[in-house]
Protein backbone atom coordinates (compact mmCIF):
# COMPACT_ATOMS: atom_id res chain seq x y z
CA UNK A 1 0.00 0.00 0.00
CA UNK A 2 2.82 2.40 0.96
CA UNK A 3 4.91 1.32 -2.03
CA UNK A 4 2.95 3.57 -4.37
CA UNK A 5 3.41 6.55 -2.08
CA UNK A 6 6.38 8.76 -2.53
CA UNK A 7 8.76 9.47 0.35
CA UNK A 8 7.56 13.06 0.52
CA UNK A 9 3.97 11.99 0.92
CA UNK A 10 4.88 9.53 3.68
CA UNK A 11 6.68 12.22 5.64
CA UNK A 12 3.75 14.60 5.18
CA UNK A 13 1.37 11.91 6.43
CA UNK A 14 3.44 11.28 9.56
CA UNK A 15 3.62 15.01 10.33
CA UNK A 16 -0.11 15.42 9.91
CA UNK A 17 -0.74 12.41 12.16
CA UNK A 18 1.50 13.89 14.87
CA UNK A 19 -0.26 17.23 14.68
CA UNK A 20 -3.58 15.49 14.94
CA UNK A 21 -2.49 13.57 18.04
CA UNK A 22 -1.10 16.71 19.66
CA UNK A 23 -4.32 18.59 18.96
CA UNK A 24 -6.43 15.82 20.40
CA UNK A 25 -4.17 15.61 23.49
CA UNK A 26 -4.47 19.34 24.23
CA UNK A 27 -8.22 19.14 23.92
CA UNK A 28 -8.23 16.51 26.69
CA UNK A 29 -9.51 13.60 24.69
CA UNK A 30 -10.47 10.92 27.27
CA UNK A 31 -9.65 8.07 24.94
CA UNK A 32 -6.10 9.26 24.34
CA UNK A 33 -5.61 10.10 28.02
CA UNK A 34 -6.76 6.63 29.03
CA UNK A 35 -4.60 4.99 26.42
CA UNK A 36 -1.58 6.99 27.53
CA UNK A 37 -2.23 6.09 31.20
CA UNK A 38 -2.53 2.40 30.42
CA UNK A 39 0.65 2.53 28.33
CA UNK A 40 2.58 4.30 31.11
CA UNK A 41 1.34 1.91 33.82
CA UNK A 42 1.63 -1.41 32.01
CA UNK A 43 4.62 -0.83 29.78
CA UNK A 44 6.75 2.17 30.76
CA UNK A 45 6.70 1.84 34.59
CA UNK A 46 8.06 -1.72 34.68
CA UNK A 47 10.68 -0.71 32.12
CA UNK A 48 11.71 2.31 34.24
CA UNK A 49 11.85 0.20 37.39
CA UNK A 50 13.99 -2.45 35.76
CA UNK A 51 16.24 0.16 34.24
CA UNK A 52 16.76 1.93 37.59
CA UNK A 53 17.44 -1.37 39.33
CA UNK A 54 20.21 -2.12 36.89
CA UNK A 55 21.58 1.32 36.15
CA UNK A 56 21.39 3.09 39.58
CA UNK A 57 23.95 0.90 41.40
CA UNK A 58 26.28 1.20 38.47
CA UNK A 59 25.81 4.97 38.45
CA UNK A 60 26.48 5.24 42.17
CA UNK A 61 29.50 3.00 41.93
CA UNK A 62 30.85 5.12 39.11
CA UNK A 63 30.23 8.33 41.08
CA UNK A 64 31.95 6.79 44.11
CA UNK A 65 34.99 5.93 42.03
CA UNK A 66 35.27 9.22 40.20
CA UNK A 67 34.22 11.51 43.14
CA UNK A 68 35.74 9.59 46.08
CA UNK A 69 37.93 12.44 47.28
CA UNK A 70 35.10 14.96 47.20
CA UNK A 71 32.75 12.60 49.07
CA UNK A 72 35.39 11.95 51.72
CA UNK A 73 35.94 15.68 52.25
CA UNK A 74 32.21 16.27 52.50
CA UNK A 75 31.86 13.45 55.05
CA UNK A 76 34.72 14.82 57.15
CA UNK A 77 33.24 18.31 57.06
CA UNK A 78 29.87 17.00 58.22
CA UNK A 79 31.52 15.02 61.03
CA UNK A 80 33.41 18.11 62.21
CA UNK A 81 30.19 20.11 62.11
CA UNK A 82 28.37 17.55 64.29
CA UNK A 83 31.24 17.47 66.80
CA UNK A 84 31.28 21.27 66.90
CA UNK A 85 27.54 21.34 67.63
CA UNK A 86 28.01 18.80 70.42
CA UNK A 87 30.77 20.93 71.92
CA UNK A 88 28.57 24.03 71.79
CA UNK A 89 25.78 22.11 73.52
CA UNK A 90 28.12 21.08 76.35
CA UNK A 91 29.39 24.65 76.67
CA UNK A 92 25.83 25.97 76.86
CA UNK A 93 24.86 23.50 79.59
CA UNK A 94 28.02 24.32 81.55
CA UNK A 95 27.32 28.05 81.25
CA UNK A 96 23.79 27.55 82.61
CA UNK A 97 25.04 25.58 85.61
CA UNK A 98 27.76 28.14 86.35
CA UNK A 99 25.27 30.98 86.07
CA UNK A 100 22.97 29.28 88.58
CA UNK A 101 25.87 28.71 90.98
CA UNK A 102 27.03 32.32 90.64
CA UNK A 103 23.50 33.50 91.39
CA UNK A 104 23.42 31.51 94.65
CA UNK A 105 26.82 32.84 95.69
CA UNK A 106 25.90 36.47 95.03
CA UNK A 107 22.48 36.12 96.67
CA UNK A 108 24.08 34.99 99.94
CA UNK A 109 26.71 37.73 99.94
CA UNK A 110 24.07 40.37 99.17
CA UNK A 111 21.87 39.12 102.00
CA UNK A 112 24.76 39.50 104.45
CA UNK A 113 25.12 43.17 103.55
CA UNK A 114 28.87 43.10 102.89
CA UNK A 115 30.78 43.85 99.71
CA UNK A 116 32.00 40.60 98.22
CA UNK A 117 34.48 39.58 95.54
CA UNK A 118 33.41 36.57 93.49
CA UNK A 119 36.21 34.12 92.70
CA UNK A 120 36.66 30.71 91.15
CA UNK A 121 38.49 27.78 92.66
CA UNK A 122 41.57 26.76 90.65
CA UNK A 123 43.97 23.87 91.03
CA UNK A 124 43.28 20.62 92.86
CA UNK A 125 40.19 19.91 94.94
CA UNK A 126 40.64 19.33 98.68
CA UNK A 127 41.55 15.81 99.77
CA UNK A 128 42.25 13.90 102.98
CA UNK A 129 45.69 15.50 103.07
CA UNK A 130 44.73 18.97 101.86
CA UNK A 131 42.44 21.35 103.74
CA UNK A 132 43.06 24.35 101.49
CA UNK A 133 41.98 25.53 98.06
CA UNK A 134 43.33 28.20 95.74
CA UNK A 135 41.14 30.94 94.27
CA UNK A 136 41.88 33.35 91.42
CA UNK A 137 41.59 36.71 93.24
CA UNK A 138 44.10 38.48 95.46
CA UNK A 139 45.26 41.84 96.74
CA UNK A 140 44.46 43.48 93.42
CA UNK A 141 40.76 42.95 94.26
CA UNK A 142 41.05 44.03 97.90
CA UNK A 143 41.41 40.56 99.41
CA UNK A 144 43.28 40.36 102.74
CA UNK A 145 44.36 37.65 105.16
CA UNK A 146 41.62 36.58 107.57
CA UNK A 147 38.64 37.51 105.40
CA UNK A 148 35.80 34.95 105.46
CA UNK A 149 34.97 32.96 102.33
CA UNK A 150 31.51 31.62 101.46
CA UNK A 151 29.80 29.75 98.69
CA UNK A 152 26.09 29.66 97.88
CA UNK A 153 25.38 27.47 100.92
CA UNK A 154 27.39 29.19 103.65
CA UNK A 155 30.80 29.62 105.24
CA UNK A 156 33.66 27.50 103.87
CA UNK A 157 36.77 29.02 105.48
CA UNK A 158 39.09 32.02 105.63
CA UNK A 159 41.91 33.57 103.62
CA UNK A 160 45.32 32.53 104.98
CA UNK A 161 47.69 33.59 102.20
CA UNK A 162 47.17 36.30 99.63
CA UNK A 163 49.06 37.27 96.48
CA UNK A 164 48.37 39.89 93.82
CA UNK A 165 46.19 37.65 91.63
CA UNK A 166 45.40 34.59 93.76
CA UNK A 167 44.83 33.52 97.36
CA UNK A 168 44.84 30.44 99.57
CA UNK A 169 41.69 29.54 101.53
CA UNK A 170 41.92 27.47 104.70
CA UNK A 171 38.79 25.34 104.84
CA UNK A 172 36.60 25.19 107.92
CA UNK A 173 37.30 21.46 108.27
CA UNK A 174 40.99 22.04 109.03
CA UNK A 175 41.88 21.17 112.67
CA UNK A 176 43.56 24.56 113.07
CA UNK A 177 40.40 26.43 112.06
CA UNK A 178 38.14 27.84 114.80
CA UNK A 179 35.39 30.42 114.76
CA UNK A 180 32.77 31.77 117.17
CA UNK A 181 29.41 30.20 116.34
CA UNK A 182 25.88 30.28 117.69
CA UNK A 183 22.75 28.14 117.76
CA UNK A 184 19.32 29.72 118.07
CA UNK A 185 17.26 27.05 119.82
CA UNK A 186 13.47 27.18 120.01
CA UNK A 187 12.20 25.12 122.98
CA UNK A 188 8.52 24.53 123.73
CA UNK A 189 6.29 27.59 123.78
CA UNK A 190 5.97 29.26 127.13
CA UNK A 191 2.69 30.90 128.06
CA UNK A 192 3.18 34.26 129.69
CA UNK A 193 1.27 35.20 132.82
CA UNK A 194 -1.63 37.43 132.02
CA UNK A 195 -3.62 39.83 134.15
CA UNK A 196 -7.07 41.15 133.36
CA UNK A 197 -8.36 44.38 134.92
CA UNK A 198 -11.76 45.96 135.05
CA UNK A 199 -12.20 49.43 133.58
CA UNK A 200 -11.84 50.92 137.08
CA UNK A 201 -8.43 49.31 137.49
CA UNK A 202 -9.50 46.76 140.11
CA UNK A 203 -7.82 43.38 139.55
CA UNK A 204 -10.27 40.58 138.75
CA UNK A 205 -9.42 36.85 138.58
CA UNK A 206 -9.22 35.23 135.18
CA UNK A 207 -12.91 34.62 134.44
CA UNK A 208 -15.47 35.98 132.05
CA UNK A 209 -18.42 36.01 134.50
CA UNK A 210 -18.23 36.37 138.30
CA UNK A 211 -20.85 36.22 141.04
CA UNK A 212 -19.92 37.91 144.31
CA UNK A 213 -21.46 38.96 147.66
CA UNK A 214 -20.87 42.60 148.57
CA UNK A 215 -20.89 43.71 152.23
CA UNK A 216 -21.78 47.29 152.95
CA UNK A 217 -19.24 49.30 154.95
CA UNK A 218 -21.67 49.67 157.92
CA UNK A 219 -23.86 47.32 159.98
CA UNK A 220 -27.49 46.98 159.02
CA UNK A 221 -30.04 45.70 161.53
CA UNK A 222 -32.11 43.94 158.89
CA UNK A 223 -30.26 40.87 157.55
CA UNK A 224 -32.64 40.75 154.59
CA UNK A 225 -30.96 43.77 153.04
CA UNK A 226 -27.47 43.30 154.45
CA UNK A 227 -26.13 41.68 151.23
CA UNK A 228 -26.77 41.93 147.49
CA UNK A 229 -25.64 39.59 144.74
CA UNK A 230 -24.37 41.19 141.53
CA UNK A 231 -23.34 39.60 138.26
CA UNK A 232 -21.01 41.39 135.86
CA UNK A 233 -19.68 40.43 132.44
CA UNK A 234 -15.95 41.19 131.97
CA UNK A 235 -14.01 41.80 128.74
CA UNK A 236 -12.69 38.60 127.05
CA UNK A 237 -9.40 37.30 128.39
CA UNK A 238 -6.47 37.50 125.96
CA UNK A 239 -3.66 35.00 126.49
CA UNK A 240 -0.28 36.04 125.03
CA UNK A 241 2.06 33.26 123.90
CA UNK A 242 5.77 34.12 123.82
CA UNK A 243 8.10 32.07 121.62
CA UNK A 244 11.32 31.98 123.58
CA UNK A 245 14.58 31.80 121.63
CA UNK A 246 17.66 30.55 123.45
CA UNK A 247 21.02 31.57 122.02
CA UNK A 248 23.89 29.20 122.70
CA UNK A 249 27.41 30.22 121.69
CA UNK A 250 30.70 28.41 121.50
CA UNK A 251 33.82 27.70 119.46
CA UNK A 252 33.42 25.74 116.22
CA UNK A 253 36.49 23.69 115.30
CA UNK A 254 37.40 21.51 112.34
CA UNK A 255 38.34 17.84 112.50
CA UNK A 256 39.58 17.21 108.98
CA UNK A 257 38.10 16.62 105.52
CA UNK A 258 35.13 14.28 105.54
CA UNK A 259 34.42 14.70 109.26
CA UNK A 260 31.87 17.00 110.95
CA UNK A 261 32.91 20.12 112.84
CA UNK A 262 32.76 20.19 116.63
CA UNK A 263 31.04 22.98 118.57
CA UNK A 264 32.08 23.37 122.22
CA UNK A 265 29.74 25.61 124.19
CA UNK A 266 30.57 28.40 126.59
CA UNK A 267 27.78 27.23 128.93
CA UNK A 268 27.50 23.48 128.45
CA UNK A 269 24.92 22.90 131.19
CA UNK A 270 22.17 24.88 129.45
CA UNK A 271 23.19 23.77 125.99
CA UNK A 272 22.52 20.13 126.80
CA UNK A 273 18.84 20.86 127.38
CA UNK A 274 18.23 23.46 124.66
CA UNK A 275 20.17 22.23 121.61
CA UNK A 276 18.49 19.73 119.33
CA UNK A 277 19.53 17.79 116.25
CA UNK A 278 18.58 19.82 113.18
CA UNK A 279 19.23 23.22 114.81
CA UNK A 280 20.81 25.82 112.54
CA UNK A 281 24.35 26.99 113.23
CA UNK A 282 25.75 30.31 112.02
CA UNK A 283 28.51 32.74 112.93
CA UNK A 284 28.20 34.58 116.24
CA UNK A 285 30.08 37.71 115.15
CA UNK A 286 31.70 40.05 117.65
CA UNK A 287 34.95 41.94 117.92
CA UNK A 288 37.03 38.79 118.34
CA UNK A 289 35.40 36.78 115.55
CA UNK A 290 36.80 35.97 112.12
CA UNK A 291 33.47 36.65 110.43
CA UNK A 292 30.47 38.95 110.81
CA UNK A 293 27.30 37.83 112.51
CA UNK A 294 24.77 35.62 110.74
CA UNK A 295 26.71 33.69 108.09
CA UNK A 296 25.15 30.21 107.74
CA UNK A 297 27.52 27.39 108.63
CA UNK A 298 25.58 24.14 108.94
CA UNK A 299 23.16 22.12 111.01
CA UNK A 300 23.49 20.09 114.20
CA UNK A 301 23.68 16.38 113.40
CA UNK A 302 24.65 14.98 116.81
CA UNK A 303 24.69 16.07 120.47
CA UNK A 304 26.88 14.11 122.90
CA UNK A 305 28.23 14.49 126.42
CA UNK A 306 31.94 14.03 126.99
CA UNK A 307 32.91 11.04 129.08
CA UNK A 308 33.59 11.95 132.72
CA UNK A 309 32.09 15.45 132.47
CA UNK A 310 28.86 17.27 131.80
CA UNK A 311 30.26 19.26 128.89
CA UNK A 312 28.14 19.07 125.75
CA UNK A 313 29.85 18.50 122.41
CA UNK A 314 27.84 19.14 119.28
CA UNK A 315 28.73 17.80 115.84
CA UNK A 316 27.91 20.15 112.98
CA UNK A 317 27.71 19.23 109.30
CA UNK A 318 28.58 22.05 106.90
CA UNK A 319 26.02 23.28 104.41
CA UNK A 320 28.75 23.65 101.79
CA UNK A 321 30.05 20.70 99.75
CA UNK A 322 33.78 21.35 100.03
CA UNK A 323 34.73 18.60 97.59
CA UNK A 324 32.69 20.31 94.84
CA UNK A 325 33.67 23.94 95.23
CA UNK A 326 33.67 26.05 92.08
CA UNK A 327 32.57 29.66 92.59
CA UNK A 328 33.04 31.33 95.98
CA UNK A 329 32.75 34.82 97.43
CA UNK A 330 35.28 36.59 99.63
CA UNK A 331 33.53 38.96 102.03
CA UNK A 332 35.55 42.17 102.35
CA UNK A 333 35.22 42.05 106.13
CA UNK A 334 38.42 42.80 108.03
CA UNK A 335 38.41 40.84 111.30
CA UNK A 336 40.29 41.80 114.43
CA UNK A 337 43.98 41.09 113.99
CA UNK A 338 44.05 39.12 117.24
CA UNK A 339 41.46 36.77 115.76
CA UNK A 340 43.37 36.48 112.51
CA UNK A 341 46.51 35.37 114.30
CA UNK A 342 44.80 32.43 115.99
Amino acid sequence: MFASLSRRRVILLVVLTCLLLITLDKRGNPVIDRARGVFATLIMRPVDTATNTVVLPLERAWDGITNYDDLKKERDALYDQVQHMRGNDVKAQTAILEAQELLRVTELSDALGYTAVVAQVVGDSPSNFQNTVEINVGTARGVKVGMPVTDGAGLIGKITKVFPDHSIVLLATDPSYAIAAQILATPEEVAAETEVSTPSGIFVPDSTTTSSTTTLPFDLPDPAISTTTTSSTLPPVTTTTILQIIRETGALEGQGIGRPLVLRFTDSSSAVTSVRVGSIVDTAGGNSSLAPHGIPIGIVTRVVTETGSSNAVVEVTLNARLERLNFVAVLLFEPNQNAVGR
